[in-house]
């Protein structure tokens, strides 16, 4: 063909020829300057190349030429089958210049040599505390061998350690989460104790897991003592006989949000979820919807430990090139908001994929192959821009145990928005340590509740609206008490309308639970206590208290309770719990709770 143009440079047919061998050999530069020059020599020749070549700029970012010469095509065009392509280009180079014009802050840092390995990393995932970060690396089948292509790799998961803002060196983590098999995309609680994970394999030979579903399907491994478990196929109905892969987890470990190409989705991948019941077992999946899944590809979910704030990728989108980073937040009815692309120069003509948020929502994780690095893709690290954060959250951390013996106990809790009654976290307190972890929206006030068989329930509110240090924990100490005759709980998230014995809406969560444990512990009986500050005479308390005393005794009889088990009584200001000379004292003391009688 050289020879050819050398002889005669302006045979217009060979640079078209020119431009399908490029095309084959994967060299677009190339195929856009042969193009060109064939433009240059007869505009007239093939109206078509005119969207192939806009075609071509925008695959590699040169928009305002995409732009310019999709416009040319659009003016010569008489083929009704290219409208929709026109439309298409046209919208997306228009986009992608406008990204350009503005861009977002982006300043990408390299994790560096301890993180990265000299093979592809991807898929980042961080514990909540940002001390632990665990990544996908494709890794050749036989050490040594050159990697010609995916045939010659598997995947293994890496982990390192940070410790004071400084990685420790990766390293396979080795059996029994990684196999001869392929491991990857996966998902770590927040707290840190369960792995989530993509297995494939399937339908060649034995998943190296065990049982399989389908051609993926995502396993799960539990750290118990420093140590992740043997996986086990999470099962139905979230994995089927499709493709199941990319999961991430929610904050309370009971959504699971997830990618699949069952049926019935809106394109070729669809984002998912699947919530846990209160028997432990995860309920038929729900399509994330049209706002979030496109007519495309949509992958790489990443909900962050606020529960408002979803990150994933997708082709389907308005984007800049192959594959965009968006992301979607709930709105007051808890809708998932219209998908917003993260901007320019984070998403450019390549391929973004698989970004992540730290907990405190200031820096994004992801993968990308920029030069300098060392692999053939490394992890980085960037501030997020303001517009892009999440809400930030509190990391809440806690021990649960027996108030006598001050053994570890496993016990279920509840915490509620103290504004709203929705309930926020629902978790269990480890068997092994009694400890729990789970992540709260900053600002906000809240109702923790603490029950365990043959224990009475704990109560408690506290408040972050004033709390600023998003990576410095909140302790909750939780004893709790037997049941024996004689011992009291304060029912500290009842609450009653100033100088009134008017219940607060949000009370009836907690009297709900103090109904649940009178109806469990049918062999009891209880004696329900009011009691107020001094402010004001004995008269006055004495009738206050004994109102509310009874409001709560009349729900509790209302809800089918023997009232042979119940009996109240108005203690006004005579068994104070804390000075009455303080308002956080006064405070105190107006409380009411209950006292095992027998």
């Amino acid at each position: 063909i050289n020879k050819t143009l050398d002889k005669n440079p302006d045979f217009i047919e060979c640079y078209f020829l020119l431009s399908d061998i490029y095309s084959k050999t994967n060299k677009p530069l190339k195929k856009i300057e042969v193009l060109k020059k064939a433009i240059e020599i007869n505009p007239d020749f093939n109206k078509y190349v005119f969207y192939n070549l806009a075609f071509t700029e925008w695959q590699e970012g040169f928009y305002k030429d995409a732009l310019n010469h999709i416009n040319k095509f659009d003016q010569v065009n008489k083929d009704k089958a290219f409208e929709e392509k026109i439309k298409d280009l046209k919208e997306k180079a228009t986009f992608a210049v406008r990204q350009i014009q503005n861009p977002v802050p982006f300043t990408p840092i390299n994790l560096g040599k301890n993180v990265n390995t000299e093979f592809a990393d991807y898929f980042p995932v961080l514990s909540g505390d940002k001390k632990t970060l665990i990544f996908t690396v494709s890794i050749p089948k036989e050490e040594g061998i050159e990697i010609k292509s995916r045939n010659d790799t598997q995947e293994d998961f890496f982990i390192c350690e940070s410790k004071n803002n400084i990685f420790s060196k990766s390293k396979n983590m080795g059996s029994p989460v990684n196999t001869e098999g392929n491991e990857g995309a996966e998902a770590i609680s927040p707290d840190g104790k369960y792995l989530f994970f993509t297995s494939c394999d399937n339908h060649r030979r034995i998943n190296q897991h065990g049982k399989s579903y389908g051609s993926c399907d995502i396993f799960y491994s539990e750290k118990i003592n420093g140590t992740y478990t043997k996986p086990k196929n999470v099962g139905e109905p979230i994995n089927t006989k499709y493709w199941e892969s990319q999961p991430s987890i929610s904050a309370d470990g009971n959504t699971l949000y997830f990618v699949s190409k069952r049926p019935g989705g809106y394109g070729q991948s669809d984002i998912y979820k699947s919530t846990r019941n209160k028997d432990g077992k995860w309920e038929v999946p729900v399509n994330l919807g049209a706002k979030i899944n496109s007519p495309k590809m949509d992958q790489a979910p990443f909900i962050h430990p606020d529960n408002q704030t979803l990150y994933f990728s997708s082709n389907g989108h308005l984007g800049m090139g192959e594959s965009d980073i968006f992301y979607s937040r709930k709105d007051s009815l808890g809708l998932w908001t219209e998908a917003k692309n993260i901007g320019y120069p984070i998403n450019d003509k390549g391929e973004q994929f698989s970004m992540i948020v730290s907990t405190d929502g200031k820096e994004a994780y992801f993968s990308a192959e920029y030069e300098g690095g060392y692999g053939r893709q490394d992890l980085y690290r960037f501030n997020l821009y303001p517009q892009a954060k999440p809400k930030p959250v509190i990391f809440v951390k806690g021990k649960v145990y027996d108030a006598d013996t001050k053994k570890q106990l496993s016990a279920n809790l509840e915490v509620f928005n103290l504004v709203t009654g929705n309930k926020i976290i629902s978790n269990i307190s480890s068997k092994q340590t009694g400890e729990f972890i789970f992540f709260l929206p900053q600002g906000e006030d809240y109702a923790l509740n603490v029950n365990k068989k043959n224990y009475l329930f704990y109560s408690e509110n506290f408040s972050l609206e004033n709390y600023t240090d998003t990576l410095k924990n909140v302790f909750l100490d939780i004893p709790l008490k037997k049941i024996e005759s004689g011992k009291s709980v304060i029912l500290k998230n009842v609450f009653f309308e100033t100088n009134s014995y008017k219940l607060k809406e949000i009370s009836f969560i907690e009297l709900e639970k103090l109904f649940n444990f009178v109806s469990t512990n049918k062999e009891i009986k209880i004696e329900i206590g009011g009691h107020t500050d001094s402010i004001g005479s004995r008269d006055k308390n004495i009738k206050l208290s004994g109102n509310r005393a009874e409001v709560v005794y009349n729900y509790l009889i209302n809800k089918g309770i023997d009232k042979k088990r119940l009996s109240y009584k108005a203690y006004a200001f005579d068994k104070p719990i804390a000075d009455n000379k303080t308002s956080e004292g006064r405070a105190k003391n107006r409380r009411t709770e209950f006292t095992i009688l027998e």
